[in-house]
């Protein structure tokens, strides 16, 4: 399972720790690979809160000295429009807010870890695929790759390169191995040594896709109407909102 990050931000330490225990240990019993972030206020929370998808999950306290929860959730919808942010309170008087926000879900104190596994439950089920990301150790670092970044993936003896919009990252990882972490209806074994993300193809030219960044990603000859089928498919639905 690939690296979840989530936010913890509350301004008593123990309720803060407390919550991070039951995230954490929820996140055992599902295999989850957590990265816990834990903040004591929304203005600690806002200063490293840069880009959108750099949270899959924030657990937002309401009553905090400084920036209120809700002002810190409204605050992250000016940078991240998908994320799910889950209010912890002691009063179940935040419907308003809590819709202003979006909010996923909200707590209330004290909390119990049923209360955690059935919010994330419901946050890992409605997760945006921009939110998902793909871990992987790349000269000798762990490096967090956003799904909605990669163009596609192909293998090099015995290197996966992973082409983002960005840069390239470079992987022993094999290709089943990526493709089994990456699990998404946008990305198409189109042959033994490539995996395409759809959303960056520009069209079929000869025996490949071209690709948004003018690269060429080949289709296999043993499978190529099968594969053009599954790309012409995907497109349709795309059009119609149902992917």
């Amino acid at each position: 399972m690939e690296k979840l990050s989530i936010a913890i931000c509350d301004d008593l330490a123990e309720e803060r720790i407390g919550l991070a225990k039951m995230v954490g240990a929820y996140c055992a019993r599902c295999d989850l690979n957590p990265k816990l972030r834990l903040f004591a206020s929304g203005d600690e929370l806002l200063h490293v809160f840069s880009q959108p998808r750099q949270f899959q999950m924030v657990f937002l306290d309401i009553y905090m000295s400084g920036y209120s929860g809700t002002e810190t959730a409204r605050r992250i919808r000016d940078i991240d429009q998908d994320v799910p942010i889950l209010f912890a309170t002691t009063s179940q008087d935040h419907g308003l807010d809590s819709f202003r926000v979006q909010a996923a879900d909200y707590l209330v104190k004290p909390i119990q870890p049923d209360d955690v596994a059935r919010a994330m439950d419901w946050c890992l089920e409605h997760v945006p695929e921009p939110l998902r990301c793909l871990s992987v150790l790349a000269e000798g670092e762990w490096v967090d790759i956003p799904l909605s970044t990669i163009q596609y993936i192909d293998v090099y003896g015995h290197h996966s390169c992973i082409h983002t919009d960005q840069k390239d990252v470079v992987t022993r990882r094999g290709l089943d191995d990526l493709e089994r972490a990456i699990d998404s209806r946008d990305f198409l074994r189109c042959h033994r040594s490539a995996l395409v993300n759809m959303n960056y193809i520009q069209g079929l030219e000869g025996n490949d896709f071209r690709m948004r960044d003018n690269g060429l990603v080949p289709i296999s000859s043993s499978n190529s109407p099968q594969i053009r089928n599954q790309f012409i498919d995907w497109t349709y639905f795309k059009a119609w909102g149902q992917t």
